[in-house]
């Protein structure tokens, strides 16, 4: 039978993930991710954006984007008034369901 051995509970501790941004738009071109292991203090990755393939770092623009955060402050503006919309056309279309479906019952009432 094999024996396990398990390494000390400061060896066996996940690394702590530190994210550093350039730019405090979050720009992901400008954002890393640097991991070190607390117990030795050795650096485990760094990750700066050109080290991620080109799909992933056209997501992190495309998210940059799709959010409203690349416009600034008119661009979340127009990001949140755009997702308000789609509620109202929500709303409205359950309303109108809503009207239609009492018409009928009434007309089949009488």
């Amino acid at each position: 039978m094999a024996e396990h051995h398990r390494p000390p509970s400061s060896q066996r501790q996940a690394p702590a993930m530190l994210f550093i941004s350039e730019s405090h738009q979050g720009r992901p071109d400008l954002k890393s991710q640097l991991n070190v292991n607390l117990a030795s203090g050795e650096v485990v990755t760094w990750e700066t954006f050109s080290t991620h393939n080109l799909g992933k770092q056209l997501r992190f623009w495309a998210r940059w984007v799709h959010t409203g955060e690349a416009g600034g402050f008119i661009g979340q503006t127009i990001a949140g008034l755009a997702a308000l919309s789609a509620a109202v056309l929500v709303w409205t279309g359950i309303s109108m369901s809503w009207q239609r479906f009492r018409r009928r019952k009434g007309v089949a009432a009488k």
